[in-house]
């Protein structure tokens, strides 16, 4: 009997001394992408955020520019990213910048287009 409870003891003190794993994943937003001139924006509904202007963002812009029905057509995308303050004094408080772009929605027939990796 002393020997098992040593054993559960010994047990819990070693699950509970290791340290919790931090999640390197960035959290994943699902919202309305627009990409105009010199601006982007992610719109979740809750928030609307600033998109950083870089290679990702082309890559976004570039997957939706076929499906857009015109111009100023906001498609729904499946993205990664990192939120970030925004330092300038014009645009969105918060920036969201894509480290992934997981999917997007074809506005015509709701269909999930995944872009090849």
């Amino acid at each position: 009997m002393k020997k098992s409870i040593l054993i559960l003891i010994t047990v819990l003190a070693a699950s509970c001394s290791q340290a919790p794993k931090k999640s390197t994943e960035n959290p994943q937003f699902f919202g309305e992408f627009l990409y105009l001139a010199d601006a982007a924006v992610l719109n979740t509904g809750a928030e609307i955020y600033g998109v950083v202007i870089d290679e990702k963002m082309q890559e976004l812009h570039k997957l939706c520019t076929p499906i857009k029905r015109d111009e100023y057509d906001m498609i729904s995308v499946y993205i990664k990213g990192i939120v970030e303050d925004n330092t300038a004094e014009e645009g969105w408080e918060k920036l969201i910048r894509i480290t992934d772009i997981d999917s997007l929605v074809n506005p015509v027939d709701k269909s999930i287009i995944k872009p090849n990796k």
